[in-house]
């Protein structure tokens, strides 16, 4: 194993004991608390904090202690971590799972969620301070970790430090949300590559579900077998307690990421898509079913797209809001050919049964209107699963 890689339990660690900045109520004890929590790996200054502006649209935005930009000691000499946390309360989970939401562009101008694009605007400009100590301090390696929303702003920060320095940062992140679309998660997995990246997300973690697409994550899931760090979790149901990172550190224990790897059984490829789009048995609202809804989704619409003459790159880069944009394409698929209009019925009948709706659809009632109902619809599902499990963290200390 690389020494440059830090140990998955100590990743987890490091996600984990972020969230003491949420339990600090008097400024004046954060430096003594972090630096004790921290005392063995990092070396804190008051330079060290880390905030960020978050908050969703027509929502009051907040600035918060967000995490830790600083440099490691001991075994860790040479190293440089970004550690950030979720926040709390002020980023909705009917935010995530809002098809209207806006984007913007990443520091490599690809489409991204523009909410975590905004949080992490707001601690651009520490980052910058923190790159600039880094011939001084002798860094070579960088790390960039966290938990959740933390996770996501994370990928973000590396993004960042990729193009604005001459090393290529490590990612790790746990039970994060999809960060950008296709081209973004495209274009990160190829600078920084899989060996530097690890995303670990149980089976039954409702977040990593949000947004859903056309965002997704990365890396790019391409080669899964080798660099999938998806963990099994009991059932298939959404269960709150496993985005808690007192589970994630439990899953791990003394695992290396070799061990890790490749727990995946489920495999969406073309033909098991659409063997799972032409089932006619009923299918119930779980996690896995959320997966292969997500992929079937891309893989309708591409089928959409292609035979419409119109790029993926293209297709969501509009002023629509991203529910215009796909009812439309899809209302369009209903009218092409026979093998495209049955997909896109199929997709539509799927998630009507995932809704406990009886999956009856016929052509003309499967209306721009309807498309868009039926979404909404999955998209407020999805978001009460989601703020629940939230709302469990926060309990715990921790919070999207």
């Amino acid at each position: 194993m690389n020494d440059s890689i830090v140990k998955p339990i100590q990743a987890a660690l490091f996600a984990k004991n972020i969230y003491v900045l949420v339990d600090i109520r008097l400024p004046d004890l954060a430096y003594t608390l972090v630096k004790s929590t921290f005392k063995d790996e990092l070396e804190i200054t008051e330079k060290s904090f880390t905030s960020a502006k978050t908050g969703g649209p027509g929502f009051i935005k907040s600035t918060t202690a967000f995490g830790l930009m600083a440099f490691g000691k001991g075994a860790y000499e040479g190293h440089a971590f970004v550690i950030l946390r979720g926040t709390k309360k002020t980023f909705p989970a009917d935010w995530l799972t809002n098809f209207n939401l806006a984007t913007s562009r990443s520091t490599r101008g690809q489409l991204v969620h523009d909410g975590f694009n905004q949080a992490f605007l707001s601690m651009r400009a520490q980052l910058k301070a923190f790159i600039t100590d880094f011939a001084g301090r002798g860094v070579r390696t960088v790390h960039c970790i966290g938990h959740s929303l933390g996770g996501g702003l994370a990928t973000l920060c590396a993004e960042f430090l990729e193009a604005n320095t001459t090393l290529k940062p490590y990612l790790y992140t746990f039970g994060a949300p999809r960060v950008g679309m296709a081209p973004f998660a495209t274009s990160l997995t190829n600078s920084l590559s899989y060996e530097r990246m690890y995303r670990i997300y149980h089976r039954t973690d409702i977040v990593p579900c949000v947004p859903f697409w056309p965002f997704v994550h990365a890396p790019l899931q391409e080669k899964e077998e080798a660099y999938d760090y998806f963990q099994p979790s009991a059932g298939s149901f959404p269960a709150i307690k496993m985005h808690d990172m007192k589970e994630y550190v439990k899953t791990i224990g003394k695992q290396g990421w070799s061990e890790l790897r490749g727990k995946r059984d489920e495999h969406f490829g073309e033909q098991g898509i659409n063997r799972w789009l032409n089932d006619k048995a009923s299918v119930s609202f779980h996690v896995t079913n959320l997966e292969w809804l997500d992929k079937a989704i891309s893989y309708v619409v591409g089928k959409c797209l292609k035979a419409m003459g119109m790029a993926m790159s293209n297709a969501f880069s509009a002023t629509f809001t991203l529910m215009d944009r796909l009812a439309y394409i899809l209302r369009k698929g209903i009218n092409l050919a026979t093998a495209i209009s049955d997909l896109v019925l199929n997709l539509i009948r799927k998630m009507m049964s995932m809704l406990g709706m009886k999956p009856i659809l016929e052509k003309a009632d499967a209306t721009h209107a309807f498309i868009t109902r039926i979404f909404q619809q999955m998209s407020a599902r999805v978001g009460a699963y989601c703020q629940r499990a939230l709302d469990s963290v926060l309990v715990n200390g921790q919070g999207m």
